[in-house]
């Protein structure tokens, strides 16, 4: 990382260790949710990003191109996969699946053919189209449902909105890089703002599943009247 003024520098750290509350939050839940694949995936996925960064002087001086592409697998695979579980359609699950198969292929071919410099703006554009495209039908299949309560209370909104923030907030700036890095590294460190606020709406959503878990064990004990 190179040298940023105190501020720039304050927002590094503090996404840096974003990505630790999440791993917090699952610790401090842990007999609830430990058999939660969705959790177990973020929680993968934040110790991974978590260790990216906390690297990322070593990472972007010897391997800065391996870096940036294993950054945006990483992410889309965690992405792909929490929209993936929440949608009920098995077609629309199949065709992410292999939809995320050929990302992943062209991301691989993408850095063997394009010497990219900081960033690889391509794949990371594509990948923030396939994730809207995939939220787009998970709230058209959630809309169809008749359900009681409001969709704010859903574990999954949170994922989901914190995930949508992220992508579309960091998404003029990623492709920016690639055709004028002065000016998208002047402003990069906006991105580290937008990825902290999507690790805490993933703590929320964290918590919200813990709560709904604690509700169905109590819903599950039947009610003996013994007076």
């Amino acid at each position: 990382m190179v040298k940023l003024p105190t501020i720039e520098k304050l927002f590094w750290y503090i996404l840096t260790y974003s990505f630790l509350l999440p791993i917090l939050s699952f610790l401090f839940f842990f007999n609830k949710l430990k058999y939660k694949r969705v959790v177990i995936v973020i929680i993968i996925y934040s110790l991974t990003i978590f260790l990216f960064l906390s690297f990322d002087d070593y990472l972007n001086r010897v391997a800065r191109r391996w870096y940036s592409m294993l950054y945006t697998i990483v992410e889309y695979s965690c992405f792909s996969f929490i929209i993936r579980h929440i949608i009920q359609k098995k077609l629309v699950k199949a065709l992410i699946f292999g939809l995320s198969i050929l990302f992943i292929f062209f991301e691989i071919s993408y850095f063997f053919v394009v010497r990219f410099a900081f960033i690889d703006s391509i794949p990371i554009g594509i990948e923030t189209i396939l994730i809207l495209l995939y939220t787009f039908y998970l709230f058209f299949e959630q809309f169809k449902k008749i359900e009681t309560g409001y969709m704010y209370n859903k574990s999954w909104f949170w994922f989901v909105v914190g995930i949508l923030f992220y992508l579309c907030s960091s998404f003029f700036l990623n492709i920016l890089a690639s055709s004028n890095y002065a000016l998208a590294s002047k402003y990069w460190f906006l991105t580290w703002i937008f990825e902290t606020v999507k690790n805490i709406l993933f703590v929320i959503g964290i918590v919200f599943l813990a709560k709904k878990e604690d509700n169905a064990k109590k819903s599950s004990i039947p009610y003996l009247d013994l007076i």
